[in-house]
């Protein structure tokens, strides 16, 4: 019996009623339940236990379940094994069109998804030649060919082959016991699957098969077929929601979630692709404190246990490469014995790069015992990389070392749920890296063979892909976050179903690999029961149904406008029987709903700020512009003197390294070779270049030459316009590379700023104009001008402050003096001097007003204690702050950042 009707009509509940009273009458071996996925199992169980029904487990099984057990003596080919197997096939065919992407795992997807299909609708490579028409689909029918050989070959079978298996055994020895046979859950069948149907329904007395409606067609003609109305519930209320990303969308689902009077059991979101939103559930949920469930599994591959193990193989078999194996060395996950000054051992280690090698590393350790016994315990497999050993030798090594290099920590807060979810997940994942360690040396292409680490750990990386994670989570009071296709079962008050962005929501159907679609149809009419495109749009559509129609309360339908890096999207087409009007506006960014997460106190404790006073005996200009940033950022960075990791060689001669070696340049040139007098300025930029790279354990390359060539040019033109260039005229005394200090007199302790001056003029007796050299490009340094114009920046007019101060001078213009690309100099003076643009004196005044009052504030707020984290530029955090880890302020994306605008450097 066929029960056929839309999505809510109540079939589950009808096939659920005949298995209870089967159950009732103590015959609950006569009867077996099949749905397609192990949640929905336990779910149905569930439902069964919540009746008061002691179920047997084997009552309920899944489809792939009963097909094992049918045929335990076939091997499938699935996972890593079936992807190496088509690399394998497309090699060792003639087919040119595809051997040059042999070794991409996209083509051999696709390959293997395509011949999925065709065993799906019924058809190998013999029944598929006859349609390939052009060269590319002729290549595909012998790749075809050569991997069902290569399955043969092996002993292998794929899935479709062990149904049509299962379904042979079915006929030949009957079902035992079982009498009563129930399907649930299912949509569509392969070819062998309506096999295996058949099959049930000739040897069972009873067969009851719940379908959607709608299907183009159905199976089991024979039967008779009962259709079920519409659910005659009444509709639930609908809500669209429109919002401004999906990391909003969450936001607004958290926020109704938190107003609703039912528990968190009774909402549930229904995502079409959980991939997209796992991360913005996780931080939503996790800030607001919502406990949640996803019901999904993902690759062990994607877990830090099985990353931080395979981190270290990668930098076993590649010989020790230094920046990868401190990042493996550092992970949390490395044995606490090897821990204790593990982060000098790093800032040491990472200051001698370049470097690699087993023995680069012990030498490294001389002073550090835990991590050169770390090392001294990978001597071994050390030397056995390189030389090749059967597969079963590289089990036994990668199991004995695992040990070595891996160690969970059971939680010490027992009461913490997530701590203990995450300790689980982490004890299911090293089981999973067991396994598949297992699973990688009994591959078929090992048979027989000696391998190197470097191809048994390649294969291993597969497998972990491949191999499925899966943690048991009995919480019962959370939202139940469901893909669609998991959510068939399930019945809930209030559903949200998120994601509904053309494109997302609906799935765009994948390119037709191949074969298009004016050949599936012509292959239709053949008996090859190929799906196409408007198919798979239809089940797209049916998909909809089925998560809109979970609810039985109320519906809250929700889309973003854009994705996470600000690319627009549009609306789903699914939604075009919403009225607009029904359309809610997206929060906008600022408002109350934003997240917050605890930040530091805003103050130090007062017995503290004497310390603070101590470490800040003196302040320089760059650091109250860190203050005017952010407060925390002065406080790590001048008060803790935090340091960062010492950055890979290929990072460090970034900007402000860059600016360094011109400014030293500058200070020697101006002392030893001004006008031509003395050493030039190619020999000083040698000189200071060379001692940089050295002070950086950087070795002379490509990179470092044609950085040198590039500061050479911009200096040789530099000096050679340095006249012309200066854009000051009657100067009667030039001064260079001077300490001014500026004492803040406002407060009792009149603390110091010092001002580190490249060069200042006197013009006209007193009247002081001051430059500053900066290696920025024209258009950079237009903009820092305009800034220190607006009040923005300090710099200049604390110089100025200061030398009023020192040698009492008038403060008369301001000038920068750009070096990068083109000397571009531009300055600002009261009546205008040589190339300076006129600049009021009242003007001038308010700046140099507005600069020392902003300084006070700044030091009498650091000597107060002030910590708050509170950037004024929060493009700047995300660019340029390395305490964003520390603070973890919320910013904007590097996308999001660069679209917004360049940000302002303290």
């Amino acid at each position: 019996m066929l029960l056929i009707g839309p999505p809510g009509s109540g079939k589950t509940r009808q096939i659920l009623q005949s298995l209870e009273t089967v159950i009732r009458a103590d015959r609950s071996e006569e009867a077996l339940l099949l749905v397609p996925t192990a949640s929905m199992k336990h779910h149905l169980l569930n439902a069964l236990a919540r009746r008061g029904l002691m179920t047997p487990v084997r009552a309920v099984s899944t489809l792939a379940e009963f097909v094992r057990d049918l045929t335990p003596d076939k091997r499938e080919a699935r996972g890593a094994v079936e992807a190496r197997l088509v690399r394998k096939a497309i090699r060792q065919t003639a087919a040119t069109g595809f051997r040059a992407g042999a070794d991409s795992p996209g083509l051999s997807r696709r390959i293997a998804s395509l011949m999925g299909e065709f065993w799906a609708a019924g058809a190998d490579s013999l029944q598929v030649e006859p349609a390939a028409r052009t060269r590319s689909q002729r290549a595909f029918v012998e790749v075809f060919a050569e991997y069902e050989d290569l399955l043969a070959r092996h002993d292998l079978v794929h899935h479709n082959r062990r149904i049509a298996g299962a379904a042979a055994r079915i006929h030949r020895n009957g079902l035992g016991p079982v009498r009563q046979v129930f399907l649930d859950g299912f949509d569509r069948f392969t070819r062998q699957q309506v096999a295996l149907l058949e099959a049930l329904a000739e040897q069972a007395e009873r067969i009851v098969v719940a379908l959607p409606a709608g299907l183009p067609k159905y199976p089991l003609q024979g039967q008779r077929s009962i259709q079920l109305p519409p659910s005659a519930e009444p509709a639930p209320e609908n809500e669209v929601i429109r919002a401004a990303t999906p990391q909003r969308e969450i936001l607004e689902v958290a926020r109704r979630i938190l107003q609703s009077d039912l528990p968190l059991r009774e909402h549930a979101i229904v995502l079409r692709s959980p991939e997209r939103y796992r991360a913005a559930i996780r931080d939503v949920f996790e800030a607001l404190h919502i406990p949640y469930r996803i019901w999904e599994r993902t690759p062990a591959s994607s877990h830090g246990v099985v990353r931080h193990f395979m981190a270290w193989l990668d930098a076993i078999e590649q010989n020790f490469p230094g920046d990868r194996t401190l990042d493996a060395l550092l992970s949390p996950l490395t044995p606490k014995q090897f821990q204790n000054e593990l982060e000098a051992f790093d800032f040491s280690t990472r200051e001698r790069l370049p470097g690699a090698g087993l023995g680069f590393f012990l030498k490294a350790a001389r002073e550090f015992p835990d991590q050169t016994a770390l090392f001294e315990g990978l001597e071994t497999i050390a030397d056995r990389n390189g030389g090749r050993y059967g597969p079963c030798r590289w089990k036994r090594e990668l199991l004995e070392l695992e040990p070595k290099l891996l160690e969970l920590r059971a939680p010490s807060e027992p009461g913490d749920f997530r701590r203990i979810q995450d300790w689980r997940e982490a004890l299911a994942a090293q089981g999973a890296l067991r396994r598949a360690i297992d699973d990688t040396s009994k591959l078929p292409e090992f048979d027989a063979r000696e391998v190197t680490l470097g191809e048994f750990v390649e294969a291993l990386g597969e497998v972990v892909r491949a191999t499925q994670l899966r943690v048991r989570d009995q919480r019962h009071e959370v939202v139940h976050v469901l893909p669609v296709l998991e959510a068939r079962q399930w019945s809930v008050p209030v559903a949200f179903v998120c994601g509904l962005a053309d494109g997302w929501f609906p799935q765009r159907p994948p390119h037709e690999f191949l074969f298009d679609t004016t050949d599936r149809e012509q292959m239709q009419t053949r008996g090859i029961a190929i799906r196409t495109t408007a198919e798979k749009a239809a089940e797209e559509r049916f998909l909809f149904e089925v998560a809109r129609t979970r609810a039985t309360r109320r519906l809250v339908l929700t889309y973003p406008v854009s994705d996470e890096r600000g690319k627009p999207l549009a609306r789903s087409p699914l939604l075009e029987t919403y009225a607009e009007s029904e359309v809610a506006p997206w929060s906008e960014p600022g408002d109350n709903a934003r997240p917050t997460l605890p930040t530091p106190t805003e103050r130090l404790p007062s017995q503290l700020r004497e310390t603070v006073a101590k470490r800040n005996e003196h302040f320089s200009v760059s650091g109250i512009e860190n203050f005017r940033q952010c407060p925390f950022l002065y406080f790590a960075d001048s008060t803790l003197r935090l340091e960062g990791r010492p950055p890979l060689p290929e990072d460090r001669l970034d900007g402000a390294v860059l600016g360094t070696i011109v400014h030293r340049t500058l200070e020697l040139w101006n002392t030893k070779g001004r006008n031509g007098k003395g050493m030039k300025i190619q020999t000083l930029l040698d000189e200071v270049f060379s001692k940089e790279l050295a002070n950086r354990h950087l070795p002379e390359s490509y990179r470092t030459e044609r950085l040198r060539l590039s500061l050479l040019a911009d200096l040789v033109r530099f000096s050679a316009e340095q006249v012309a260039s200066t854009g000051i005229t009657g100067a009667q005394d030039t001064n260079f590379e001077t300490i001014g200090i500026y004492r803040i007199s406002e407060l009792d302790s009149r603390p110091e700023v010092r001002c580190r001056i490249d060069r200042f003029d006197l013009v006209e007796g007193r009247r002081c104009i001051v430059t500053d050299y900066k290696y920025a490009s024209p258009a950079r340094t237009k903009q820092m001008m305009g800034e220190h114009r607006k009040g923005e920046l300090l710099q200049l007019m604390m110089y100025l402050s200061a030398l009023e101060q020192d040698i009492g001078c008038e403060p008369a213009g301001m000038a920068l003096l750009g070096l990068r690309g083109r000397t571009q100099y531009e300055g600002v003076a009261v009546d205008g001097v040589g190339e300076l643009r006129p600049l009021e004196r009242d003007e001038l005044q308010e700046l140099l007003e507005n600069a020392r009052s902003q300084a006070a504030r700044a030091v009498a707020s650091v000597l107060d204690g002030a910590i708050s984290v509170d950037p004024k530029d929060e493009r700047f955090c995300s660019r340029m702050c390395p305490f964003g880890a520390v603070c973890r302020v919320r910013w904007p994306s590097p996308e999001a950042a660069r679209r917004s605008g360049p940000a302002s450097s303290p």
